[in-house]
């Protein structure tokens, strides 16, 4: 069932609350995950083990160097990579696969993701409400 609003409860990780949802990443299989919603990411950036869990092809992605908060890093992008959110439903976005972040860390950028939802942050509630926006 597909819903116009959900709300997430933030994710306790060594004590530390922070804002992350419940997706699944869909290739020739399909790859569960939690990523971080982060308002300050262009692109979304999944370490390059999801792409091969998912079976996801990266022959046909573009390399580029990404620039972060850390310096630079060689990532592979794929313009459309299908996932689903939570009750939300499916949509494409462009994924930035790489090495160089942690294999059990994943990053939902703005582009592709903030453009379909509204996405309210309830820091003090430690929630994350995202609305379908139509």
């Amino acid at each position: 069932m597909v819903f116009e609003s959900r709300t997430f409860r933030y994710v306790n990780i060594h004590g530390r609350f922070y804002p992350m949802i419940p997706v699944i990443v869909k290739g020739k299989h399909i790859t569960r995950l939690y990523a971080l919603v982060d308002s300050g990411a262009v692109v979304s950036l999944f370490h390059t083990s999801i792409a091969e869990d998912a079976s996801i092809n990266l022959s046909d992605a573009h390399k580029e160097y990404l620039a972060g908060i850390g310096g630079y890093v060689q990532a592979h992008i794929k313009d459309k990579v299908t996932i689903e959110i939570e009750e939300l439903g499916e949509l494409s976005i462009p994924v930035a696969f790489t090495e160089y972040i942690s294999s059990d860390m994943a990053i939902l950028g703005r582009q592709g993701f903030f453009e379909k939802f509204e996405v309210i942050f309830r820091e003090w509630k430690k929630e994350l409400e995202i609305k379908v926006v139509n």
